[in-house]
């Protein structure tokens, strides 16, 4: 029986693996690999707080309620119900928040609902001709909510899915839409060594219903107004992510002292938008109470990595109450480089908070 379901557990990795491959390809072939060429970037923002601290290598760790923003087969892996909060400082005076609920269900099913909401203050109307503003204001906001789904398939293969409905408002034009994510975890029998894989923000192209004024085509041609043009439509950021994580202690052969644990993790991610991504991080723990987290991301030449992001680093903590419930507080810092230089303030830097409840 053992044999058996190993046996189809290799077979699903084979399978998801090679749509993996195959849907990695597809983009690549497709050359939507530039900058500028998707919409609805607030599906872009990293949502997990304990994952930005390990410099986003979450897709093969994820074992709490965050997993439903990185890879939702890893909720199986909650204990009764968690709820999360979740609040993401953003420069220029836009604001982004999460929240998530999962509850187990089953021994091997696991059911969650999240919401992601992204907003800016009023902004000035700036054409070529009055860079100052034209005395108008605008606003916008994204809002995105979800179903998650996570089942244990076999004693080793976890399968998980997102099905989102995001709606968009960027001044007086609007869309709404229908996307989801994929995720897969493979618990192996080599010591603690897991893989993740996942595919995020899949779906049919962003069309925004309304027309925009052309102000650039006003000043070309000199003309006393600007004209009305369609917008064109753009496809969703999908991300590819693949991840290895593991024990520090039990992968090593070091011995673990009793009050501490460690995990270690790395993982390549492919935006169909930009190039490919590798980044490392590490967690360690003082008796699951006390976390402290780290990670960086690599990059080399124009080839692989970010334009300015390098380093990550985090911490949380787990306080026990009563009634068998455990509370989080999770933070995080993420190295913007140039941008978060600009920034003014400390809201407007690049701060993440959460807090949480299982019960």
């Amino acid at each position: 029986m053992q044999k058996r379901q190993l046996r189809r557990s290799a077979a699903l990795m084979s399978l998801v693996s090679l749509v993996f491959l195959l849907m990695a390809g597809t983009a690549s072939a497709a050359e939507v690999q530039k900058v500028g060429t998707t919409s609805l970037q607030t599906l872009k923002i990293a949502t997990a707080v304990r994952a930005i601290g390990m410099a986003e290598t979450y897709c093969a760790v994820a074992d709490d309620i965050e997993s439903i923003f990185w890879n939702p087969a890893g909720l199986i892996h909650i204990e009764g119900t968690a709820v999360q909060f979740t609040q993401i400082n953003m420069p220029a005076d836009v604001h982004f928040n999460t929240a998530a609920v999962a509850k187990r269900i089953k021994t091997n099913t696991t059911l969650g609902f999240h919401l992601m909401a992204l907003t800016t203050d009023d902004m000035p109307v700036r054409t070529i001709y009055r860079p100052e503003g034209t005395g108008e204001n605008f606003m916008c906001y994204d809002i995105i909510a979800g179903g998650s789904w996570a089942q244990r398939l076999t004693d080793r293969f976890i399968f998980g899915l997102n099905v989102r409905i995001a709606h968009s408002n960027l001044a007086d034009v609007e869309y709404t839409g229908i996307m989801g994510d994929i995720g897969t975890l493979y618990e192996t029998t080599l010591r603690s060594l897991k893989i993740g894989m996942s595919v995020q923000n899949f779906g049919t192209d962003v069309d925004y219903r309304g027309n925009y004024l052309e102000y650039r085509d006003q000043g070309r041609r000199n003309r006393a107004s600007p004209k009305e043009d369609d917008y064109t439509n753009a496809p969703p950021p999908t991300i590819y992510r693949l991840g290895l994580s593991a024990n520090f202690f039990t992968m090593t052969g070091i011995s673990r002292p009793e009050e501490f644990d460690a995990l270690m993790a790395l993982e390549m991610s492919h935006p169909n938008d930009n190039r490919e991504r590798l980044n490392f991080g590490v967690e360690t723990s003082y008796l699951k109470t006390l976390f402290v987290r780290g990670g960086y991301k690599l990059s080399y030449k124009n080839q692989i990595g970010y334009d300015e992001e390098r380093w990550a680093a985090g911490f949380g903590i787990r306080i026990p109450l009563p009634g068998e419930v455990n509370f989080t507080f999770d933070y995080a810092y993420m190295d913007f480089g140039r941008i978060a230089d600009a920034v003014n303030g400390f809201m407007d830097s690049p701060h993440r908070f959460s807090i949480g409840l299982n019960f």
